[in-house]
C-alpha cells in the first residue's frame, strides 16, 4: 500500500483525531473512507456517457443496422399507404366527407 505524507491544519487534525477516537479506528481508516467517498461523488457527477459506458455494447440482440436508411423506409411506407397496399388500420383514421346538397 502506498505511503503518503499529508500536512493538515490544526482544525482538520483535531477533527480527524476526534472521528478516529469516536469510531475506534485509526486516522488512516478515516482518511481512506473520506477519499473513497469523495471519489464516488466525483464519479456520480460525471457525464451520463461516463456513467453508462460499462453498459455500451452489452446487449447483442437484433441487427446492428436498425437506424440505417430509415428515411427510405419511411418514404416506402408512405408510397404503400397512398397506393392502398396496406390495411385500413395502418392507414390511420379515415375522415368523413361532408355530403353536398344537390
Amino acid at each position: 500500500m502506498p505511503l503518503y505524507s499529508v500536512r493538515l491544519d490544526e482544525a482538520s487534525d483535531d477533527a480527524l483525531a476526534a472521528a478516529a477516537r469516536q469510531r475506534k479506528v485509526s486516522r488512516a481508516v478515516i482518511l481512506r473512507e473520506a477519499i473513497a467517498e469523495y471519489a464516488g461523488a466525483a464519479v456520480r457527477e460525471s457525464s451520463p456517457f461516463a456513467r453508462l459506458s460499462s453498459l455500451i455494447g452489452v446487449i447483442e440482440d437484433g441487427p446492428g443496422n436498425l437506424s440505417e436508411k430509415t428515411g427510405k423506409g419511411f418514404v416506402n411506407a408512405l408510397h404503400e399507404r397512398r397506393a392502398g397496399n396496406t390495411g385500413s388500420a395502418a392507414r390511420g383514421p379515415q375522415r368523413r366527407r361532408k355530403r353536398t346538397s344537390r
